[in-house]
């Protein structure tokens, strides 16, 4: 299918013209990607290296507190930031943009972590700078040029239990002129793990769990003068999953294919004073669900053009303006839809106004848009942040955001409502920065307490006397609560400690009794844990390195009743040596040490105890 996709690409591109505007470099403006007042949390590659064989879904649940609903080895996996539905997370590759327009949200288990230069979480509204869907926060997957005139090579692999392999190769080349990125990834598993559906059951074996994926991504950079650079990069992805049966089936013969094409072209000119930048970016993605036993062939696709033009303006080392503006235009093709209300065009301006003066640092950004002929509301917010002592930062946010409703919700027949009217609210936050350095010894303590209200919150339900489902703005969310994280590094000669922790207090409560379905008022969302935290230590001597993580996630409540709270542990040994006199690292790996039984999602088994065992290998030629 993937060649069908790269067919309709070259018919797109012979009935209409793509404007290839001046463009932005491979990461995202700065005065979108750091913002004052704003807790975000951030992982340059280096960090990312020993994680590659990952998703992104897995990495996040590893190093944050986010909640990730995950149906079990590689099978589809959203979030929740914030008590946020999995819908208002955005998520941005090079600053475009990546959940579907359809459906609004994102398989996560997709993601690899490969495919990432540098990852950062924003947490909380975002709305005013990336636009639809960033209500719970934001997370930028970023690749970046590396003009250092040498030649890198890595690979890795990685074989564990319950049939699972993953591989991954990425070879850098560069001059002082011309860089180039060549990625690839494969990952297989069969998950034919055993579980039980109650202590006095017997134990059964998954089935129809087999999955496979593979990907390339390839990156071209070029400075023809050392102010200007131009970027290519294209992704291309396929993906093969079985649908195992729930605890209540006894058999499944389902099946899904995804497939995806991203491609994107930038323009970067710093003319001091004065930043031009843009992007224009072609993105095609499939999906194709089966289910012969009842009679299912569920295909479908979409493809999204978006180009974006950025001014960026330093008035003084105090002042710095950014203008923007940004065309969207999506076509879907389902059965599902007319073809009349199966296209969306956004065309949006926004632009932000920083000001820094010795500790004080402030932002003011706004962002109108206009959806098929539309005005949504603006959408304005304002960060500020303060360095009170040395080892003390305070800031704050106010903003508001919104969420379109996804082609699904307004044209989807039967049940689709063409009068919804986009999710919108206020939310606020405070934070606390506490850091302190000294010799071989770095310790921050973070802080932040945030509120957020969202009306014409989106819920497919039964209407009274009628057997299906639709789409209606019918709720009202409160989400409020406090996250705190830990830090502390210390070294001394041969030995080194890395210590990580956090706990979340979310409430998310819908504010209004529904009937169907039955909702109280005051009640905690589905899926929305109200409690979670996590502690992480990593020993290091000389070249072997162990490590510990432990995760505690409170109890949910599901469209189905409620799902307990657990506790899950895992371990990893690693050490790093040369072999073939190249630098490698060996890693052992103990997921869910303690043989934890548990659900993540209702009436979907998790495995138990895993192991995994791996080796990655590096070469660099100046």
């Amino acid at each position: 299918m993937l060649f069908s996709l790269l067919a309709q690409l070259a018919a797109f591109a012979q009935n209409d013209t793509l404007v290839q505007l001046p463009a932005v470099e491979v990461s995202a403006a700065s005065l979108r990607k750091e913002q004052p007042g704003s807790f975000d949390e951030h992982w340059p590659e280096g960090s990312l290296l020993p994680q590659n064989g990952q998703s992104v879904a897995s990495f996040l649940q590893n190093q944050t507190g986010i909640y990730v609903k995950s149906y079990g080895g590689g099978s589809l996996a959203t979030v929740s930031i914030r008590g946020a539905s999995a819908s208002q997370t955005a998520v941005l590759w090079n600053g475009f943009q990546v959940q579907s327009p359809m459906l609004g949200q994102l398989d996560w288990s997709l993601l690899p972590v490969h495919f990432s230069d540098e990852i950062s979480l924003q947490h909380g509204g975002n709305s005013a700078v990336w636009g639809s869907g960033a209500i719970g926060g934001a997370v930028l997957m970023e690749n970046k040029p590396d003009f250092d005139t040498k030649l890198q090579v890595k690979i890795g692999s990685g074989a564990g239990s319950f049939g699972s392999w993953n591989g991954q190769a990425a070879a850098k080349f560069s001059t002082q002129n011309l860089a180039s990125s060549t990625r690839i990834f494969y990952q297989k598993a069969k998950n034919d793990f055993t579980y039980q559906t109650a202590p006095s059951q017997l134990e059964k074996r998954q089935t129809n769990a087999d999955m496979w994926q593979k990907g390339l991504l390839q990156e071209l950079y070029f400075r023809p003068a050392g102010n200007v650079l131009l970027g290519w990069q294209t992704w291309l992805q396929n993906s093969y999953r079985e649908i195992p049966p729930t605890t209540t089936q006894t058999r499944s013969v389902a099946k899904q294919a995804d497939e995806a094409l991203r491609t994107a072209l930038n323009f970067r000119w710093n003319g001091g004073q004065n930043i031009l930048q843009g992007r224009s970016a072609f993105f095609c993605e499939a999906i194709h669900y089966q289910d012969v036993q009842i009679k299912l062939d569920a295909p479908s696709h979409f493809w999204t053009s978006t180009t974006e033009l950025e001014w960026q303006r330093f008035f003084s080392k105090k002042w710095m303006l950014q203008l923007a503006g940004n065309q969207t235009f999506t076509k879907a093709f389902i059965k599902n839809y007319t073809d009349s209300k199966s296209k969306r065009s956004q065309t949006a301006a926004f632009g932000s106004l920083r000001f820094v003066n010795g500790r004080t640092s402030a932002q003011l950004d706004g962002r109108q848009e206009l959806v098929d002929g539309k005005l949504v509301p603006f959408t304005p917010s304002l960060g500020l942040e303060q360095q009170v002592l040395n080892w003390l930062k305070i800031g704050g946010k106010i903003g508001r955001n919104y969420r379109l409703p996804t082609l699904n919700d307004l044209h989807w027949q039967p049940g689709g409502n063409p009068d919804l009217l986009a999710e919108s609210g206020w939310s606020s936050e405070l934070n606390a920065d506490f850091s302190f350095k000294k010799n071989l010894t770095a310790l921050r303590f973070t802080a932040a307490v945030f509120n957020r209200n969202i009306k014409n919150w989106i819920l497919w339900h039964p209407k009274p006397g009628q057997p299906l489902w639709s789409a209606s703005n019918i709720a009202e969310v409160w989400s409020r609560g406090l996250e705190n994280r830990i830090h502390l590094v210390w070294s001394r000669s041969k030995w080194g400690f890395n210590l990580n922790g956090g706990y979340d207090i979310i409430r998310s409560t819908n504010q209004k009794a529904i009937e169907l379905p039955k909702i109280g008022a005051g009640q905690q969302l589905i899926y929305v844990p109200e409690h979670q935290g996590f502690a992480s230590l990593k020993i290091q001597f000389n070249t072997i390195g162990l490590g510990y993580r432990h995760q505690f996630t409170g109890a949910v409540l599901t469209d189905l009743g409620s799902l307990s709270s657990f506790q899950t542990g895992s371990f990893e040994l690693d050490f790093e040596q040369e072999i073939w006199q190249l630098p490698a690292r060996i890693f052992f790996q103990i997921d869910n040490c303690w043989d934890a039984d548990y659900r993540v999602v209702e009436r979907r088994p998790i495995p138990g105890r895993a192991y995994q065992i791996g080796l990655s290998l590096s070469f660099t030629k100046n």
